[in-house]
């Protein structure tokens, strides 16, 4: 085993030795913890010696745990270890002076690389495609089609400061009144809710794979929509984020504020 890993990668090696585990920690949101576990998901597929625990809130736990599957990546709770790698884009004001953190894409592909060095393992985000998610519980959830998924969930971290749910709820009035079929992830009374419906971010992952057009803001539920299964069956992408260019296909257009100017 140790003569496997030195001829091949001496930094793991070094992780091995000192840690039975590596730590990874964030205390933020479920779309940070989303992003953190697809990267380290890609890390295990590449060094199969490594495991991790990664400590986030309990709340977000359940929502987690599909991403887990058939790799040796655990959850804790925020009770964090010595040793722990702070794993939030913000450490050392990493995101808030970057040149790029207006291009998600672009920063990502920085934070990763960043990242790989702290926890000492080759880097697995060489391109943009590396980005989208590819576990396997994306494929379990089989849908009626719709015509769009709207993500109209309240945004929790400032990412859209003009959110208002009355301008989903005006939005997805005027595609039924034109006759198409809607599925949103917040209520309107008007349609079909994944939140009504009991959907993790996971099933409305999978449900991805059955619309035509996705529209909404750039918050926990949109994350898993950018996958690897849909990436050709959903036509259009419009997302809401003040902040930043959600660049992850050639179909995304990101709208920076929900009240758009003639």
């Amino acid at each position: 085993m140790f003569i496997y890993c030195y001829t091949h990668i001496i930094t793991p090696l070094f992780n091995l030795i000192i840690h039975d585990m590596i730590h990874t920690y964030n205390e933020y949101h479920l779309g940070d913890q989303l992003v953190h576990l697809h990267y380290l998901r890609k890390v295990c597929s590449e060094n199969p010696h490594l495991e991790f625990t990664h400590h986030c809130n309990l709340k977000h736990h359940d929502q987690l745990f599909p991403l887990l599957e058939d790799v040796p990546i655990t959850l804790s709770d925020l009770y964090i270890p010595p040793g722990a790698i702070n794993c939030w884009i913000g450490y050392a004001n990493f995101f808030y002076e970057h040149l790029k953190r207006h291009d998600w894409v672009a920063f990502h592909l920085d934070w990763f690389a960043y990242l790989s060095d702290r926890l000492g393992v080759p880097n697995p985000m060489a391109g943009r495609e590396d980005l989208l998610f590819d576990y396997p519980a994306l494929k379990g959830l089989a849908t009626p089609q719709y015509d769009y998924l709207v993500i109209n969930s309240p945004p929790n971290s400032g990412q859209l400061p003009d959110y208002h749910p009355n301008l989903f709820t005006n939005m997805v009035r005027q595609h039924l009144n034109e006759g198409k079929s809607v599925i949103t992830t917040y209520p309107t009374g008007m349609c079909e809710c994944t939140l009504d419906m009991g959907f993790t971010v996971t099933d409305i992952g999978s449900l991805s794979r059955y619309v035509s057009h996705i529209v909404g803001v750039a918050t926990g539920p949109m994350w898993t929509t950018f996958n690897v299964y849909n990436l050709h069956s959903v036509k259009t992408r419009t997302f809401y984020c003040a902040h930043q260019s959600v660049n992850l296909t050639d179909n995304t257009q990101t709208l920076h504020s929900l009240i758009q100017k003639n």
